[in-house]
């Protein structure tokens, strides 16, 4: 039944999880833009740009509650699908996600003291406001994300993940009670193999005072070196789509109306949205692909199709900063699974816990465990290195076309003169939407695809090299008609939110009209 649940719920969980993603590059990305624009109305007194942050400002106020449903959605979610996961939850995800309840307030207090203040005071006041705002929800983002980078890399774990699968690295100092990890993982494979569930057993008191407490930092997920790369990363990709959402939105304004002042409000933030996207690839994911070679080798090898060992100069000098470093395919990690010998699982418990009594997994081997982990991950390292060499490619466009996106708006460049005979062929106006449309194709593809690549990459761990999802799995059967009915929810909620967005851009006076309706207001 594990099993069964886990192939419903995995789908319906990324679902939820990338809804709330597509509000929160809104979240994070129009601050800026919006600031760009007041910064321009404060210089030049064009009533174009206010107008333009005004109603931007009504975008983000629908977006942020659009987000905030859909992330509780998504929490709430999380834990009932995943009941196992209550373990990460109570123990290096509570100073994170304590600490994400007081980003959440701050952002609602910044955002409402920017609305409501909105041309009554002076514009660096506001341009402060929305500053406040931005670092709260990027906070906010932060704190999520470094609790996610825990399941792709148990910082603070020490050498057991090593133990269990000897390719894998050490993660940081050992915050964690190995004694009672290892009892909390012997006593989801014994409930696993007897009754055919895990996750329930976590929720138990009596095995709650049975293994202990485990964790002895609770900070220690902040200090993941993976989890700050990661942190700026996704941050950073997050920003690129909501601004070039906008962007696209001002392009397609131009191209229906020819109206100069669509390509006069791009203008104002479309450097800021240029350097984002060139210090993307070049540094913030170069720093990630590093760490990701550095603490995930099978997904590395997932990444790179190594099937066997390979050598590959240019990404092994990307990678690990030497040309001459193979990059380790499966075939190496078997080789270190066959090292295990026939050590079994209670040999290795025996070790370490005292009066350790036999259980179903004693006779199991660590080698036949590590085994089955590599054969789940390599069925699903064509689908990965796909995913990943389209997500290059992709990103490769997006700078590519901001570029030309620049020299169209701007007149300079390298690029003018290629953007000009392009201008005499398609037009102007038709021009600078395709390459806006490209820059957000090129932003959105690439987030999409990383976050597959992020999260499809670390099966068949939930926790990787630890805990597994049949472990952490919800007992409960999971109806096919129950999870259509959940998907049919979410998605009518996101494009819901998507069109009241949508009204607000377009057409703010009826958006209004239809808020006093609905309360029941005269018209």
């Amino acid at each position: 039944m594990a099993s069964q649940n886990v192939s419903l719920l995995m789908p319906i969980s990324a679902l939820g999880i990338y809804l709330h993603a597509f509000f929160v590059s809104v979240t994070l990305g129009f601050p800026i833009m919006i600031s760009a624009l007041l910064y321009a109305w404060w210089r030049t007194r064009d009533e174009d740009y206010y107008r333009a942050a005004r109603i931007a400002t009504g975008v983000l106020a629908v977006n942020f509650a659009l987000g905030a449903i859909t992330g509780t959605l998504v929490e709430f979610g999380l834990v009932q699908a995943w009941p196992g996961s209550i373990y990460a939850v109570a123990t290096v995800a509570f100073v994170p996600l304590a600490s994400e309840l007081i980003a959440f307030v701050g952002e609602i207090v910044f955002l409402v003291a920017f609305i409501v203040t909105l041309r009554w005071v002076k514009p660096w006041v506001s341009i402060a406001l929305m500053a406040g705002y931005f670092a709260f929800a990027a906070f906010s983002g932060v704190l999520i994300t470094m609790v996610n980078s825990w399941l792709n890399v148990p910082w603070g774990t020490g050498s057991l993940a090593s133990v269990l699968n000897p390719y894998l690295p050490e993660y940081g100092p050992a915050a964690f009670d190995t004694r009672v990890l290892i009892a909390v993982k012997l006593a989801l494979v014994d409930s696993l193999l007897t009754s055919g569930t895990a996750s329930q057993i976590l929720q138990s008191p009596e095995t709650a005072r049975a293994v202990g407490i485990s964790l002895n930092d609770p900070f220690i997920a902040l200090n993941s070196p993976y989890g700050l790369a990661s942190a700026v990363h996704n941050l950073t990709a997050a920003v690129i789509i909501g601004m070039a959402m906008a962007a696209v939105a001002f392009a397609y304004k131009h191209l229906r109306t020819g109206d100069p002042k669509y390509v006069k409000l791009l203008r104002s933030f479309l450097p800021i949205l240029l350097i984002l996207l060139i210090l993307q690839p070049i540094v913030f994911g170069d720093i990630m692909g590093k760490a990701v070679a550095a603490f995930m080798p099978t997904k590395f090898a997932m990444m790179e199709g190594a099937y066997i060992t390979k050598q590959n100069p240019l990404v092994s000098f990307l990678a690990y900063g030497d040309p001459s470093i193979p990059i380790s395919g499966f075939d190496e990690f078997r080789k270190k699974c066959e090292m295990l010998g026939d050590t079994t699982v209670g040999a290795v418990a025996a070790q370490v816990l005292p009066n350790y009594t036999p259980s179903p997994s004693s006779n199991i081997k660590l080698k036949d465990l590590c085994m089955q982990g590599l054969t789940d991950a390599e069925n699903r390292l064509a689908v990965i290195n796909a995913a990943y060499y389209v997500k290059i490619g992709a990103g490769v466009v997006a700078l590519a076309a901001v570029v030309g996106l620049a020299s169209a708006v701007f007149n300079v460049g390298l690029l003018t003169r290629v953007v000009l005979t392009l201008s005499n062929r398609l037009g102007k106006r038709q021009l600078v939407f395709l390459l806006a449309l490209l820059v957000v194709v090129g932003s959105v593809l690439p987030a999409a695809l990383g976050w597959y690549v992020r999260e499809a990459g670390r099966k068949p761990w939930t926790v990787y090299g630890l805990l597994t999802p049949t472990e952490l799995v919800t007992p409960v059967p999971a109806s096919p008609l129950i999870m259509a009915a959940f998907t049919a929810v979410f998605v009518t909620m996101a494009l819901g939110g998507v069109y009241g967005m949508y009204l607000v851009a377009s057409k703010p006076l009826l958006f209004v009209k239809l808020l006093r309706r609905g309360a029941g207001e005269e018209e």
